[in-house]
């Protein structure tokens, strides 16, 4: 069962968060909308049911070769993206990366950085930490100005189990513009966030939401007090609320 909650309601009314381009993501659909590659001996995973990060289904390689498998995403070009998914990788093999580029208008590769070993896309060259529960693998980078598509490929290595589930695309600019709830009532008095959040208001049912509408907190806080937001990660977040029976939302940045 999922451990993280997805508010599609509240993300479409207050957040307008952009949706998630992958299509298939979680492969309730088996492995419809994703291609064994890029290379010719590739092979596509199994859609496996025993134990997946959420939903029924999750991709599952027991790698006797390197292979992988990937999916192209139209994207915008110079616009800012943060990909990410769930996986788990186990085996006396090199276990499993993401290995992802672009794609301009005639089809041609194009790279985040010209060496592998400093392209987060490639995993800096190296391999996902080896984990025996599903952990997330999120990068937020921005498109090279011929890119046209997103080419999302992971890889697993000989030797290896390799599983892969929720994966996700989101275009961060629709943060930076939404259009959030108006409301007399200022509930955040720092939106530039550091470690501590301060709350000018009681607030009842207050929750923060991070950037794949996930709930990362859920609280009740006092006018004037201060929330420890140190473990989460920098990027973009709303914060909602009651605050005298009336709906709030804001938005922060966290630093």
């Amino acid at each position: 069962m999922k451990k993280i909650f997805t508010v599609l309601g509240i993300t479409s009314c207050i957040l307008g968060f952009s949706q998630n381009l992958v299509q298939n993501p979680g492969f309730e659909s088996g492995l419809s909308n994703w291609t064994a590659g890029t290379v010719a001996s590739y092979t596509l995973p199994t859609a496996e049911t025993d134990t997946p990060y959420q939903g029924a289904n999750y991709a599952k390689y027991v790698a006797t070769a390197t292979t992988g498998f990937y999916q192209n995403i139209p994207i915008s070009a110079n616009t800012q993206y943060t990909v990410s998914f769930w996986y788990k990788s186990a085996g006396t093999g090199n276990g499993a990366r993401i290995w992802s580029c672009f794609l301009d208008a005639g089809s041609a590769p194009v790279y985040l950085t010209t060496d592998a070993t400093t392209d987060p896309l490639r995993n800096n060259n190296g391999y996902l930490a080896k984990v025996g529960v599903w952990t997330q693998k999120t990068l937020t980078f921005t498109s090279p100005a011929a890119a046209v598509q997103f080419q999302l490929q992971v890889r697993a290595y000989n030797n290896s189990t390799a599983s892969f589930d929720e994966f996700s695309l989101i275009q961060n600019s629709s943060l930076s513009t939404a259009d959030l709830s108006v409301s007399k009532y200022s509930l955040v008095k720092n939106t530039f966030v550091k470690s501590e959040i301060n709350f000018a208001k009681n607030c009842k049912d207050l929750k923060i939401y991070n950037m794949f509408g996930q709930v990362v907190k859920s609280l009740s806080v006092k006018e004037n007090e201060a929330v420890n937001v140190a473990d989460l990660a920098k990027g973009n977040y709303i914060v909602t609320g009651t605050v005298n029976n009336e709906p709030v939302s804001q938005k922060i940045l966290k630093d």
